[in-house]
């Protein structure tokens, strides 16, 4: 078990979430949450000779590419509606003077965004993953790496990206 590569692997999560609170871009955010995530699926697997780690691993990685494959069809799906912007504000003040409002196509991108996310979050339903993961980590540093810095890295997209859907539910409501 080498230190460099266990702080190597702290490092760059802590630099995906980084840029993952500053990101104002679809691409942006989907490249360092995914910085984050297979550092944390790195981690998970750490022990490599406990077979708990190896298993927890592995779910993580499925279910992570999953959640990470969901939320990429819903950015994709914001991106073709918006007409190929890729900025946030763009996208929000297209929605909002109705040049790109196509209601169906609009509720199934925040479906496919809000179900990756939650995955990445385990929030209900989506955490039946939390407890394996969470077994399969033996040390006490990850375990608090895991809960405290990537829910606190997403849920502040979700905080500072809050307008994003507020500006689009009173735009639905007043038609």
């Amino acid at each position: 078990m080498a230190i460099p590569e266990f702080l190597i692997f702290i490092l760059t999560a802590t630099v995906g979430g980084m840029f993952l609170c500053g990101a104002n871009d679809l691409v942006t955010i989907f490249v360092s949450l995914e910085c984050l995530s297979l550092c944390s699926y790195l981690l998970c697997s750490y022990t490599k000779r406990d077979i708990r780690s190896n298993e927890a691993a592995i779910k993580y990685l499925l279910i992570g590419g999953t959640s990470s494959s969901i939320l990429a069809y819903g950015f994709s799906w914001l991106y073709g509606l918006s007409g190929g912007e890729t900025n946030i504000q763009k996208i929000v003040n297209g929605l909002l003077t109705a040049q790109i409002y196509n209601f169906y196509g609009t509720f199934i991108a925040f479906i496919c965004i809000l179900v990756g996310l939650g995955f990445k979050l385990s929030i209900v339903p989506f955490h039946q993953w939390t407890p394996d993961i969470y077994e399969g980590v033996r040390f006490v540093s990850k375990i608090k790496f895991f809960h405290n810095f990537n829910k606190n890295s997403i849920e502040y997209i979700y905080i500072y990206k809050i307008y994003f859907f507020t500006q689009i539910k009173t735009k639905f409501l007043q038609n």
